[in-house]
């Protein structure tokens, strides 16, 4: 009974408020433009605040750097697929960026802190960095051909730019160096952790109102949304068993780093994809692909849960 709770605990705040997305968009309870404006704010300030704390505090040992080692060619594999099927089956231009991009920051993160607390986001934060090596490309590739952006390297300078990426390498580069050891004795680390803590506490809940917003799934395509659903979920689920088998060579692996490679590898692609699209048709497709993943990313996260708490 108490197991059951516990799980209740970390499941139902999760479904509560993304239920309460959904119904603020069918109620028109927040614009569009207000939904941006959340997302702008924890994306700019809150889960860099996140992934700087973790990255700051988290035990770097060879588990993680061998998940990163190994996310690298798998996802550039998957991104290669869907280049080659978009000329052949899928004829999305925005294709590329659902398998080359899992979504850790909108949605894996704030999942991963329910679980297992924000001392331990580090464990897919490092995945989450490990992926943005393939997914910078495609981005810049991707986004270029749209006209969208005067040049390849004016993207890269912006994905470059990204406070996620500035401050988990900003934390690592002081946990590793030792300076933040120097900071604490100097009482200075405690004032920074905590300032950032602060700033990072909304994350989880407002990413989740908006994932619950952005909902959708299209009448037209349906055939090849769940063909692409499937496609997504087999693919991951072979490189979970991938990683996984190759992390068992690896002496002392501990639980939080085989859970962060599973619910990793059982996101949704990127959010980022929608908005990738040259048509309506193609953003439709793309977000309305991301919806039923994150349907079935939550099932499995539920079942990550019971499993965690037991």
């Amino acid at each position: 009974m108490n197991n059951i709770i516990k799980v209740l605990e970390i499941i139902l705040p999760i479904f509560v408020t993304i239920s309460l997305g959904v119904l603020a968009k069918k109620k028109n309870t927040i614009s569009e433009e207000g939904i941006k404006g959340l997302q702008k704010l924890v994306m700019t300030f809150c889960v860099p605040c996140v992934l700087f704390n973790s990255c700051l505090t988290g035990d770097f040992g060879m588990e993680s750097v061998t998940a990163m080692t190994l996310v690298i060619p798998l996802v550039l594999l998957s991104a290669l697929w869907a280049f080659r099927a978009r000329k052949r089956k899928y004829p999305y231009h925005n294709l590329p960026m659902i398998f080359s991009a899992q979504e850790s920051g909108m949605l894996g993160i704030p999942l991963f802190i329910a679980l297992f607390g924000a001392a331990y986001t580090y464990k897919i934060g490092v995945l989450d960095l490990a992926q943005s090596i393939v997914a910078i490309p495609i981005i810049a590739i991707l986004s270029a051909d749209t006209g969208k952006n005067p040049s390849v390297g004016y993207v890269l300078k912006k994905v470059f730019q990204s406070p996620l990426l500035l401050m988990s390498i900003l934390g690592i580069v002081l946990n590793l160096s030792g300076a933040m050891r120097v900071l604490n004795d100097i009482g200075i680390g405690v004032i920074i952790t905590e300032i950032t803590g602060f700033i990072a506490q909304p994350v989880s809940a407002v990413i989740l109102f908006c994932v619950g917003y952005n909902f959708s799934l299209g009448k037209e395509n349906r055939r090849h949304i769940f063909e692409l659903c499937g496609i997504h979920l087999v693919m991951f689920a072979i490189f979970c068993l991938i990683i996984q088998a190759v992390l068992c060579l690896v002496p002392s692996v501990d639980a939080e780093t085989r859970w962060a490679i599973l619910l990793y590898c059982a996101l949704p692609g990127s959010y980022l994809s929608a908005g990738l699209g040259k048509t309506k048709e193609e953003a439709t497709v793309a977000a309305s692909v991301s919806s039923v993943l994150t349907i079935v990313c939550l099932i499995i996260f539920s079942i990550i849960a019971m499993i965690a708490a037991s």
